[in-house]
């Protein structure tokens, strides 16, 4: 692997092969890092943290590069998990603190007298590799842990057919916090995959995560924090322009402008807007995507030039011609839909 930097001394050791890995299957496929961000939609940024040991691949990054070079996909996995572990400090083995002879009966002395204590002669053991990237590392999973189980917990509420709430929601003065999981939405993640932004109020929180221009048409990814959902938006356009969101997983969903000049799609689910992005079909048969998602929030195109003429433009006239935009990320521009 000639050419690529020394990866970081402190880098768990399965992580490393990991790395190693996929540095291989890059060097395999002959992509340069602008090239498997297009096949991978990850980005270059992203893959180049991946590829020099600095953020750990996530699993979707890591199969989706084994899938251009044939790998197999199941080993893949496996050493994707040990590096997971490792990099977490889940897998980090203890070390026992050595203790001279004179230290440790003191210490047995003092431990007699405290009620409870462990008994005289055990060893007292400490996690292994503290350091503050392995802290950082450790926080990092209790986090996602975290994450985890408040997800787990918001889609059996969707399962059951009602909005994830929990108490700060239903009394949003009591915490103070102005947290958008605190909207009163009927979806989350996989339970919006289809649904209307709006109709769900996953649209109440939206922000623009991708914006890109094919032929005078606005293309943008939508995303909603509050719901983990993403959704595809055109603007400028005509009849029969297509709007299509596309995840890295492969779900997609699509809608074409009927009248007027913009249409927005269905939701799919994810968890980042990193993970998918906003593409167009236009009528004249020009196509055109964004890039993947970032976490900057865009500034939302401009409104579309009024015609010329004092005729309306569609037999449907749009709710409102040109209302203001608006003044927070929670108050959804509410001249275009989604």
């Amino acid at each position: 692997m000639a050419g690529w930097k020394p990866l970081p001394d402190e880098l768990e050791s399965d992580a490393k092969n990991l790395v190693e890995q996929l540095r291989r299957f890059k060097d395999r496929s002959g992509l340069s890092l602008v090239a498997l961000a297009e096949t991978t939609l990850h980005s270059k940024s992203s893959w180049d943290r991946y590829l020099n040991g600095r953020t750990l691949p996530p699993r979707q990054a890591v199969e989706s590069l084994g899938r251009l070079v044939g790998a197999d996909l199941d080993r893949l996995g496996a050493l994707w998990d040990l590096a997971e572990r490792g990099w977490s400090g889940r897998g980090a083995p203890e070390w026992v603190e050595p203790v001279e002879p004179r230290e440790r009966a003191a210490r047995a002395e003092s431990a007699a007298a405290v009620p409870g204590a462990p008994p005289p002669g055990s060893r007292f053991r400490v996690p292994a590799r503290f350091s503050r990237p392995a802290a950082r590392w450790t926080a990092a999973a209790l986090a996602a842990a975290l994450v985890a189980a408040g997800a787990a917990l918001a889609l059996r509420a969707a399962d059951r057919g009602a909005p994830p709430r929990t108490d700060s929601a239903r009394n949003p003065s009591a915490s103070g916090s102005s947290d958008t999981r605190q909207l009163d939405t009927t979806c989350f993640a996989e339970s919006c995959t289809g649904k209307d932004p709006k109709e769900t109020r996953c649209a109440a929180d939206a922000w623009t995560a991708a914006l890109t221009k094919t032929h005078g048409v606005y293309v943008e990814l939508r995303y909603s924090d509050s719901c983990k959902a993403a959704w595809a938006r055109i603007s400028w356009g005509k009849a029969g322009d297509i709007a299509e969101v596309v995840a890295v997983n492969g779900a997609t969903r699509q809608d074409k402008v009927h009248y007027d000049t913009d249409v927005y799609t269905p939701m799919v689910a994810s968890d980042a807007p990193s993970d998918v992005r906003a593409c167009t079909t236009l009528s004249s048969g020009a196509h055109g995507c964004t890039k993947p998602g970032s976490t900057v929030h865009l500034t939302l195109p401009p409104e579309p030039p009024v015609p010329s003429s004092s005729a309306p433009r569609s037999s449907v006239p749009r709710s409102s011609a040109s209302p203001p935009r608006p003044t927070s990320p929670a108050t959804e521009y509410r001249g275009r839909p989604g």
